[in-house]
């Protein structure tokens, strides 16, 4: 099959690897001929984790890194997953990406690579964006949700 683009970009924690994650990676697979996966690194995470709710339960680097991995070995295989050590990854600048898949909740941040793009002058990506993923009772699934249960039944112990 014939995709529409070359190379797609995304990023995030990868906390917890859930269903949303997984409309996430499998609709790049599934547009792009190449995927890349950028993965917050724990000193990035450093900052970026602070202001997240149940910080303290955000999965270590390599176990999200390993379950990324795992997962994309079984649907693609052409992916690269990379440790992100900055909010943008190679996004900004890499002159093969032509596409840049995302959540609801990103979009901005793609809208600002896209700036960072310009000022460059690389062309502009494509956005995907994803639809959210519910829970069986309606909720949005999110890594938050998820330790939010685990800080849950931790405290129910």
């Amino acid at each position: 099959m014939v995709k529409k683009y070359r190379k797609a970009v995304l990023g995030g924690s990868f906390d917890r690897l859930h269903k949303a994650h997984e409309l996430l990676l499998k609709t790049a697979i599934e547009v792009a001929e190449e995927v890349f996966v950028g993965i917050v690194g724990d000193k990035l995470g450093k900052k970026l984790f602070t202001k997240k709710k149940h910080a303290s339960l955000i999965q270590p680097f390599e176990v999200r890194r390993s379950n990324l991995v795992d997962f994309m070995s079984r649907h693609s295989n052409n992916f690269t997953v990379g440790e992100l050590i900055d909010p943008w990854g190679p996004a900004p600048h890499d002159p093969l990406a032509d596409v840049i898949v995302v959540s609801r909740e990103t979009v901005g941040s793609a809208k600002r690579i896209n700036q960072m793009r310009a000022e460059k002058q690389l062309p502009l990506l494509d956005i995907v964006v994803i639809p959210w993923v519910y829970t069986e009772d309606g909720q949005k699934i999110s890594s938050t949700l998820l330790r939010s249960h685990e800080a849950t039944k931790t405290k129910a112990k």
